[in-house]
């Protein structure tokens, strides 16, 4: 297993005090226990705010959790250092939203594409811009494209220099937040393919985050669906999609225009109904009782399908 969550949770103070003491927080991750193996890819699903950037921000180290493990190859990355906490930070590398702001703008591609084997490796010039031709060639840009500047790109080119930078330090695991998202659909396509080429040759792992339920369905072994921090269903990927456990699956799926039908995707306004119980209860249209005193421990449906709702308890 390349990657372990157990029981993350994370919480960001939203009210203090004179002092400076939290009064009110909001739950960003809540109690989240995910895996992700060699070769694979982890689709995760949801509305803005459920918490999915937090989550890979946690596996990143860029946040640290207030309870539970992050583990690599066995190990909680929170407590590496020295030599092994620079082989993590190597062998886990990022591809962000928006190429445009994650690309330094007074660097040409082949100085951006090999700023992490210059800073690890110190390598000389000449060998870094045959490296960077090489990653670029990889990724499907011409030599041509090593001595331009970020603005001279597309948006589609500079997410393919993103992802060559990734892929640089030959890491073993990728964290893709929304890598698509900013990019025309045929674009779209086009880094989509380009992803599960080099999972194929380099036999990286994907923890892919995405609000594009095509694009997760087309790349993704395993989904796991987040709502308000929580992980409310997870499952190999046509398990999810084909046999929806979830009311709040069911609504994703059903707000695609070719599942669309007039009346069917009905949204009340959130609101905090109690401090305990089922977040999506506001929202669910199969809601009764006891989802508010529901405790959201997943019910497994397979040895691969588990859902966090009262109604699969006992299945």
């Amino acid at each position: 297993m390349i990657l372990k969550l157990e029981r993350v949770c994370k919480h960001f103070p939203v009210k203090r005090d004179f002092f400076g003491r939290v009064k009110k927080s909001v739950k960003a991750v809540a109690d989240v226990s995910l895996s992700v193996g060699s070769s694979e890819t982890l689709g995760v699903i949801g509305e803005s705010g459920c918490g999915k950037t937090t989550l890979g921000m946690l596996i990143l180290g860029l946040h640290k959790p207030d309870s539970g493990k992050v583990l690599f190859m066995g190990r909680d990355i929170f407590t590496l250092k020295g030599e092994d906490y620079r082989n993590y930070r190597r062998s886990v590398q990022a591809v962000f939203q928006n190429p445009q702001s994650s690309l330094n703008p007074r660097m040409k591609v082949w100085q951006i594409v090999t700023e992490g084997l210059r800073i690890n490796y110190k390598l000389p010039k000449k060998e870094l811009v045959e490296r960077a031709q090489h990653l670029l060639e990889e990724v499907g840009l011409p030599k041509e494209f090593l001595h331009r500047y970020p603005h001279q790109l597309s948006g589609g080119q500079k997410q393919r220099v993103a992802i060559a930078r990734a892929m640089a330090l030959s890491p073993s695991l990728i964290v893709a937040d929304e890598p698509t998202s900013a990019l025309d659909v045929s674009v779209q396509a086009q880094i989509v393919n380009l992803f599960l080429e080099i999972q194929e040759k380099k036999k990286v792992s994907y923890f892919f985050i995405s609000h594009s339920l095509a694009v997760v369905d087309a790349i993704s072994d395993r989904v796991a669906v987040m709502y308000r921090g929580y992980v409310v269903e997870e499952g190999k990927t046509d398990e999810v999609f084909l046999q929806t456990a979830h009311p709040y699956t069911k609504l994703l799926l059903d707000s695609l225009p070719e599942r669309r039908k007039r009346g069917s995707v009905v949204q009340e306004e959130y609101r905090q109904t109690a401090e305990k119980g089922c977040p999506f209860y506001p929202r669910c249209f199969r809601r009764r009782s006891d989802c508010l005193e529901y405790d959201m421990k997943p019910a497994q449906l397979t040895e691969t399908h588990r859902v966090a709702c009262p109604f699969h308890l006992g299945v």
